[in-house]
C-alpha cells in the first residue's frame, strides 16, 4: 500500500490524468480529467471484503468531489493512474447529457463546455458556451450560464449534446 501512496503523492489536485480502477459498485471504469480533490484512503469491498484502498475524484473542472460518479478507487494490487493530455476544446464530443462526469438530480456543480444541440441534424458545435448542469425537477436538466443565469437548454438525461471540458482557465465559472 506504501507503493501506491508514494506513486498517489506525484499527483496533485487540478492534474489531468487517466485512472483505471473500480467505481463504487465495483466495475471496472476508467475516467479522464481533473483531480478534483486529494487522493483518501478508504475501506471498499473488493469481492465481498472490505479491503484498503485509495478513492480518487476525477471529472471535468468544477465537478464537485462527492458526486460519486467521479469517485475511482485503486487498490494496493489493481488500478493506475497516469497523467494525461488537457483536454483541446478542439476535441468536442457528440453524447447524452448522462454519460457527462458529475451528472446526478442533485448535481449543481457539473461545468461543461457546451456546444449545441447534437445529433444527426447538428453534425457540429455551433457555439462554445461555458454552463452549469443543473437538474431542474421531473427528469429535466437546464444549462445556464453561471454569469448571467442565461438557460441555453432544458433537457432530459437521453438527449445528445455537443460538449467539451473547461480548459483550466475558465475552471470556475462561479467564482
Amino acid at each position: 500500500m506504501t507503493e501506491l501512496h508514494e506513486h498517489l503523492s506525484e499527483f496533485a489536485t487540478g492534474d489531468h490524468v487517466t485512472v483505471v480502477g473500480v467505481d463504487t459498485r465495483g466495475h471496472n471504469v476508467t475516467r479522464s480529467g481533473y483531480l478534483l480533490a486529494a487522493a483518501k484512503k478508504v475501506k471498499a469491498q473488493r469481492n465481498g471484503v472490505r479491503t484498503d484502498g485509495w478513492r480518487l475524484y476525477v471529472g471535468p473542472t468544477g465537478t464537485d468531489s462527492a458526486e460519486r460518479s467521479t469517485w475511482v478507487t485503486l487498490f494496493r494490487d489493481a488500478g493506475s493512474i497516469e497523467r494525461s493530455t488537457e483536454p483541446d476544446t478542439a476535441r468536442w464530443s457528440m453524447t447524452e447529457l448522462r454519460q457527462i462526469p458529475g451528472i446526478r438530480a442533485t448535481s449543481r456543480t457539473t461545468h461543461i463546455l457546451y456546444g449545441g444541440k447534437g445529433g444527426a441534424h447538428f453534425p457540429e458545435p455551433s457555439q462554445a458556451t461555458a454552463v452549469t448542469v443543473i437538474y431542474t425537477s421531473d427528469g429535466l436538466y437546464e444549462l445556464r450560464s453561471p454569469d448571467d443565469d442565461t438557460v441555453h437548454l432544458a433537457c432530459r438525461l437521453p438527449t445528445q449534446i455537443w460538449w467539451t471540458e473547461l480548459p483550466t482557465t475558465n475552471a470556475s465559472p462561479d467564482a
